[in-house]
């Protein structure tokens, strides 16, 4: 394990993963494990507090060289193309596309809903879970702020027939919706939230009686050295230098103190296939 404390180590090796890259995506993920960034100052600040989180995102600045804005969630690629070809199999990995297959399954048997619930996933992305959750008769509510993902979505979905109502906003549009589901889905997509303490309340307010807040192939674990903050593995340094994305991390002890002060149980569901296949339940 290589650890670097310097952006121009960071760059000489995202020119090693670009090179990675055009051999494969196993390669690519094969070499995000090789390396971390190491932050020499310890921080040791209320994670609930203002100043935890503008210190996170002065790590965040330096990494990426730009302060965050949600317009920095961002993804370029070919909606036509992905037409076709869809992360996860667009990879051409049997290694990605299992894991990823075996997590969203895990998901669906995990949601346990009756026919017919209605369900609100935030950053549906590529729009695999949302797709085979309408297949299943649900009623399906999709937001991403990628108008890409939007317009991909809209077009995967009217290939087959189905109907899934598309809402193009950040996470934020909690706070102004004014109808409820049974259930809301963050699948791979949670820890893109920047002001995520602010979000959970907003949550509560779109559920109805008996709902759940599904948190699905999410970085919650007490393996992670802080309560919560930027994620300084290869593949979320890669994500942050080369994208502007947030990539943040959550230890499982406070991610239950912060359900708790929300007046929400945990419920842990492992996955024994892949560890992508993690799933809480609120």
């Amino acid at each position: 394990m290589r650890i670097i404390n310097s952006l121009d180590e960071l760059d000489l090796i995202i020119k090693e993963l670009d090179d990675a890259a055009k051999i494969s995506d196993d390669a690519l993920r094969a070499l995000f494990k090789t390396f971390r960034f190491e932050d020499s100052k310890q921080f040791n600040t209320d994670p609930f507090s203002s100043e935890y989180h503008k210190r996170q995102f002065d790590i965040y600045e330096k990494i990426s060289g730009k302060r965050y804005k949600v317009d920095n969630e961002v993804s370029a690629f070919d909606v036509n193309q992905a037409i076709r070809e869809p992360f996860p199999f667009s990879s051409k990995s049997c290694d990605t596309v299992g894991n990823h297959i075996i997590a969203i399954g895990h998901l669906i048997k995990t949601l346990a809903l009756k026919p017919g619930s209605k369900i609100i996933e935030f950053g549906a992305g590529w729009g695999n879970t949302t797709l085979w959750l309408a297949q299943m008769g649900f009623k399906i509510t999709a937001v991403d702020i990628e108008n890409r993902f939007i317009e991909l979505i809209k077009k995967r979905s009217e290939a087959i027939g189905l109907e899934i109502e598309l809402l193009n906003a950040d996470f934020q549009i909690v706070h102004k919706l004014d109808r409820k589901w049974d259930a809301i889905i963050f699948f791979e997509s949670f820890h893109h939230c920047a002001d995520h303490q602010n979000l959970i309340p907003g949550l509560l307010n779109l559920l109805n009686e008996g709902g759940k807040i599904i948190f699905a192939a999410e970085p919650i674990t007490d393996d992670f050295p802080i309560p919560w903050g930027l994620r300084l593995d290869g593949e979320s340094l890669w994500a942050i230098r080369n994208f502007g994305w947030c990539e943040l991390g959550f230890q499982e002890t406070y991610f239950r103190e912060l359900m708790a002060r929300n007046n929400l149980m945990l419920t842990k569901y492992s996955c024994p296939e892949t560890p992508w296949g993690t799933i809480f339940v609120a």
